[in-house]
């Protein structure tokens, strides 16, 4: 099957690059074609309002270097131009003069000498300037509509009155109903304005723009009176267009000339061009008249035939295709094998992939595991051996007191068992008695005290963590509450936002927070109101809980040994033997997280615990 095949395979490759040659070489010049009618249509909208340039400069000029313009002068000079014959489309042109509030009166007389008394400003009220419309020539049915109107008080004129007055150039308008709109059936229109100043030259400064300005000559548009007077001895019947001021939206449409396809058309094209500062938006399309100039039904031919010439050719070369079946087949075979071998051999190498990438994977885990497993044996560690020394150093110094009051012990009793010694003698020596007596109660009470401190940590340390669920805002509540009467008695307010859960011990999570709320409320600075904040926020995997005082603070030197066994920072005015917190940084390493803190003498404290939202790992059994 392999010549009839290929010769059908090249037939029809032949006949469909033939056919797309054909198609996109007439293509090509169809392009060609109605890009250059779009662009002539569009040249043509330009170059006639472009136009109308020179014709309100020109009115402009007028106004600018004559004092006084009446109406009859105004007549005469638009009567010259002849407008309907040599600017078909256009309304007209006017002026709207700027009359200041203060000069309202003066110029409403001297408008209604020479354009009648019943000349008003509309729409009526008060305002800072007024821009009314004096003249509009040629003095037809609707321009006369418009004398009188304030062109300054609908938004859309007053836009473009604005940008030619603040720049001294001529502004178009977006799309507007004019006032001359005075049949049912209205049309889409739009305004030209040319600013006049004082002087005749358009003044350098903004300022001096706007307190200068006399007034606007203008020419109002009818859009469809424009555009057909445009295009009314245009023969080109090939393609329709709409015209829009602004994005096309049905909203901005001017005008649309043409009757498009009932389907899509099969070309079009969409151009901007700048029309004195706004984008008019013209989009062109293709009509039937354009399409039957294209030549497209050669495609078709060129088509049919190389499609006939192939079968053709194909069907000689079938006779000769029975010969190599079998050889075909067995390749088709082996092709298939090999495929399926391929895919094998990738499935495996993806496999083989994926397992490594596992392992790897596994071995940073347990890796990071071992990293920090390894951290918390250091630091447990170095706290065994920082209470070592405590513990040999604090209860060493008890024990020396009691030696040493002991053997004074032994010599106060040599000097009450020497003969002769008087009353006062002995008074002396049962003084100094009771004062080693004393010495050596002080020294075994500090030790009794010691001792149950360490067996309070120890009994607290055989403890088994039981992790659950817990709402941390009611929890922190609760301890607050317990400490309520501490707190007014110390004139302090603590204060609880809401709290993200965790899930952990209970009792020790309730240790950890008692003791930071107790020591926030026992160390506050009795000079102010004492405030306590407790806040938390979500970091990672893990929670941050902030307990904050505006407290007494504790000296920088002194951060890290509070968390020491038995250390305690600043007066010693408090009761207390300096194991909280380093209970509590034993049971916040045991849930797996941190503490920390921030302070500054005279500003406050604040600890920072950092626990895990939920236990990455079983927790240990005990401390």
């Amino acid at each position: 099957m392999a010549a009839p095949l290929l010769v059908l395979v090249i037939g029809l490759l032949c006949t469909t690059a033939a056919t797309f040659q054909a198609d996109r070489a007439i293509d090509a010049k169809d392009a060609v074609r109605f890009e250059y009618a779009a662009q002539q249509k569009l040249d043509a909208i330009r170059d006639r309002v472009e136009n109308h340039r020179a014709l309100l400069r020109g009115a402009a000029g007028l106004f600018a270097t004559l004092p006084e313009v009446s109406r009859a002068q105004f007549a005469a000079y638009v009567a010259r131009l002849r407008i309907p014959e040599v600017f078909p489309g256009v309304q007209g042109i006017g002026f709207s003069r700027r009359i200041p509030a203060e000069d309202l009166p003066a110029a409403l007389a001297a408008a209604r000498q020479d354009l009648g008394p019943d000349f008003a400003i509309r729409p009526p009220g008060p305002r800072a300037e007024y821009h009314t419309i004096l003249f509009l020539e040629p003095q037809d049915r609707r321009n006369q509509a418009a004398i009188g109107y304030d062109m300054f008080t609908e938004p859309t004129r007053r836009a473009a009155m604005e940008r030619a007055r603040d720049t001294g150039r001529v502004a178009a308008s977006g799309k507007v109903e004019l006032v001359q709109e005075i049949d049912p059936v209205k049309q889409p229109g739009f305004l030209i304005y040319v600013p006049v100043y004082e002087g005749g030259d358009v003044p350098d400064t903004l300022e001096e723009r706007r307190s200068r300005l006399l007034g606007f000559v203008y020419s109002p548009y009818r859009a469809t009176d424009l555009f057909t007077a445009l295009f009314r001895d245009d023969p080109d019947s090939e393609l329709a267009f709409e015209v829009y001021d602004g994005d096309p939206e049905p909203a901005n449409l001017l005008h649309s000339q043409g009757r498009r396809h009932a389907g899509p058309p099969s070309r079009s094209a969409t151009m901007t061009v700048p029309i004195f500062g706004r984008p008019w938006t013209v989009k062109f399309y293709a009509l039937p008249a354009f399409d039957r100039g294209s030549g497209r039904q050669l495609v078709s031919v060129i088509a049919i035939g190389g499609l006939v010439a192939t079968l053709l050719l194909a069907g000689l070369a079938w006779s000769q295709a029975q010969a190599t079946q079998a050889a075909v087949a067995a390749r088709e075979d082996f092709r298939r094998l090999n495929a399926r071998l391929e895919e094998t051999v990738a499935e495996r190498t993806r496999e083989l992939e994926e397992a490594q990438a596992r392992l790897l994977a596994s071995n940073e885990r347990l890796e990071a595991a071992v990293r920090e497993r390894t951290a918390e044996l250091r630091e447990s560690n170095e706290e065994i051996q920082r209470y070592a020394y405590i513990v040999s150093h604090d209860l060493r110094a008890p024990l020396v007191n009691v030696m040493g009051f002991t053997s004074e012990l032994e010599a106060i009793k040599g000097d009450l068992l020497k003969a002769g010694l008087d009353e006062a003698a002995r008074a002396r020596a049962a003084a100094e008695f009771d004062e080693s007596i004393a010495f050596i109660k002080a020294a075994t009470t500090k030790m009794d005290s010691l001792i149950g401190a360490i067996l309070k940590i120890s009994r607290e340390g055989r403890r088994s963590f039981r992790p659950e669920p817990l709402d941390m805002t009611a929890l922190v509540q609760g301890l607050a509450d317990a400490l309520r009467h501490q707190a007014d008695a110390a004139g302090a307010t603590i204060l609880i936002e809401p709290l993200p859960p965790i899930e952990a011990d209970r009792l020790a999570v309730e240790q950890v927070f008692s003791n930071l709320l107790d020591n926030a409320v026992k160390y506050l600075d009795p000079a102010r109101p004492g405030v306590i904040k407790v806040t938390g926020r979500p970091e990672g995997t893990r929670i941050r809980y902030e307990v904050r005082d505006n407290g007494r603070g504790i000296p920088a030197q002194d951060h890290a040994r509070v968390f020491e066994l038995f250390r305690r920072s600043g007066p010693q005015d408090r009761p207390g033997e300096g194991i909280g917190l380093a209970h509590v940084k034993a049971l916040v390493r045991s849930l797996g997280g941190r503490i920390d803190l921030e302070s500054e003498p005279g500003v406050g404290t604040c600890f920072i615990v950092m626990l895990p939202k939920a236990p990455s790992r079983p927790l240990s059994e005990t401390l």
